[in-house]
């Protein structure tokens, strides 16, 4: 989860500075683009296609983590998990503790990702 949230704020970084930079870098070689796309083609890709599938995997972690103790990894999942094996292995329950425990910045990482996210989409991608 964690890396993938990392690789996630690197890809938005990214993608910010692809939508942000892409006009600069239309105006400085004529709209032609250095690979022979139409110009617009980086920020076509971005707005049509990264950004929702960053979107919708948001959503789906969210969905996640909400979940009951069912959800494979959701938050009560991780406590059930560390409940049953604190007897038997007290680090790996010490483990599963802390994840469920950090569990509340996560979803406010993720939801500040979104709202980035849907930010760059609403002044950017319209």
């Amino acid at each position: 989860m964690r890396r993938w949230l990392g690789g996630t704020l690197a890809a938005v970084a990214v993608t910010g500075g692809l939508v942000a930079g892409s006009g600069v870098a239309l105006a400085d070689d004529g709209g032609g683009g250095g690979n022979g796309g139409s110009g617009g083609s980086g920020t076509d890709v971005v707005c049509t296609q990264r950004i929702p599938k960053a979107l919708a995997r948001i959503d789906t972690l969210l969905t996640r983590i909400d979940g009951d103790a069912s959800t494979r990894g959701s938050t009560a999942w991780l406590q059930g998990r560390a409940n049953r094996v604190r007897a038997t292995h007290p680090a790996l329950a010490d483990l599963l503790d802390q994840r469920a425990a950090d569990r509340p910045a996560t979803i406010q990482e993720l939801r500040t990702l979104q709202t980035q996210l849907q930010d760059v989409q609403r002044k950017d991608c319209a």
